[in-house]
């Protein structure tokens, strides 16, 4: 009788154990901050390191090319072979292969709780453990609490993940979200919902692996058996839907409203992208409605494939035709307009309607981000206000 921290990582809830990790994450956007702690320190395994550069990417002031300049340096000094230059979002890339079911995956970054939905145990670091696991190949963690969050009804990942984060707010502090997929989400979908789950403060996040996985994962040239169940002990259980679209207000992403609250609502900028969105599922929904219509005079649409495998896919397919046809602007694949680097940032008291996963106050600049699903967002930029699809998810 165990839940899935218990099997991946030992002991038993509220234990304290010593546990050594199968891949690191680093970023251009965190890890300047370690340059300094690690001169002149080996790192213990560089073939378990990915580096990637997709926050300034490509860079737009000399200090960020710079920051970029010296993390290329730094993967040289220490040896790290999987080096990623302007391939897409750092997570999207870790789940495209990297990020396996059963690894413990630590990233520099908070979103590394998307790993969960190919099954792996996805932590989030900050830069001084960062060091510490770079040199010793381990960290010390407490063993979670799990919560079982039970998906009773097929929607969109977006709108799975708000009505979560309405349920849960920050009271996933340092639990384990184990999700109980009983409509058989696609990938993109638990990408999405594992991503936002760091929003409810949770340690880690996962879907136990399935066909799902194992289909996915496939593409990737991986196979090989499902390592571990879901939990067998008694957890706290929620469960969610979505029977209506749903929309993130500012200034937080639990602060989830339906959509039909603020119809009407005028908006400027439209962002369908992020490590939260921008896979094939979010661009052909947001092509599908766009198909024959142009945006609004008044509205900037802005779209960002999550990685370059999901842009050529989406030219294969003529998405990005569509979109541009629209009035779209295809942004590079990198985090973008999201933590307000560069691209698409806002002047006071505009509005931005995005499909990524935090709308705090000064992320985008200096406007009011809401957060709603890419049909949403897409019906939205031709009508210039907020605005609901009919029919179904």
């Amino acid at each position: 009788m165990r839940t899935i921290p218990e099997k991946i990582l030992g002991g038993e809830v509220d234990d304290y154990v010593t546990k050594s990790v199968d891949r690191v994450m680093l970023h251009d956007g965190n890890t300047p901050l370690i340059f300094e702690d690690m001169e002149g320190e080996d790192i213990w395994n560089p073939e378990k390191v990915t580096s990637v550069v997709d926050h300034f990417c490509p860079p737009s002031t000399t200090e960020r090319a710079g920051f970029v300049k010296r993390l290329r340096e730094f993967v040289e000094e220490k040896g790290i072979v999987d080096h990623v230059e302007f391939q897409g979002i750092c997570h999207q890339i870790m789940c495209e292969g990297r990020a396996l079911p059963g690894e413990v995956v630590a990233g520099i970054d908070s979103h590394s709780t998307m790993y969960g939905a190919v099954g792996a145990f996805g932590i989030g670091f900050g830069a001084s453990d960062t060091v510490e696991i770079l040199k010793k190949g381990e960290t010390w963690l407490k063993v979670p609490e799990t919560v079982k969050v039970e998906i009773t009804k097929e929607s969109t990942g977006t709108d799975l993940a708000l009505k979560m984060l309405k349920k849960i707010r920050y009271d996933g502090n340092y639990k384990f979200l184990e999700f109980v997929d009983r409509v058989g989400l696609n990938m993109d979908a638990r990408m999405t919902i594992s991503n936002m789950a760091a929003e409810t403060g949770a340690k880690a996040a996962v879907f136990p692996p399935d066909e799902v996985t194992r289909e996915y994962l496939s593409e990737f040239g991986i196979s090989g058996d499902i390592p571990f169940p879901g939990s067998s002990k008694t957890c706290d259980n929620i469960r969610i839907s979505a029977e209506e679209p749903l929309i993130a207000l500012p200034h937080k992403p639990y602060n989830v409203e339906k959509v039909s609250s603020v119809e009407g609502k005028s908006i400027d900028q439209v962002f369908i992208g992020s490590c939260a969105s921008g896979r094939m599922t979010d661009l052909r929904k947001a092509a599908n409605v766009l198909k024959g219509k142009r945006i609004h005079p008044d509205v900037r649409l802005l779209v960002s494939p999550a990685s370059k495998r999901i842009m050529m896919k989406a030219l294969d397919e003529g998405i990005i035709e569509e979109l541009v046809r629209a009035g779209a602007v295809i942004l590079n694949t990198s985090c973008g307009p999201c933590p307000g680097i560069d691209k698409g940032l806002m002047a006071e008291g505009e509005r931005c309607l995005t499909t990524q996963n935090r709308n705090y106050a000064g992320r985008m600049g200096k406007g009011k981000i809401f957060i709603a699903n890419s049909e949403v967002c897409a019906l939205s930029a031709v009508q210039g206000v907020i605005s609901l699809p009919e029919g179904d998810l």
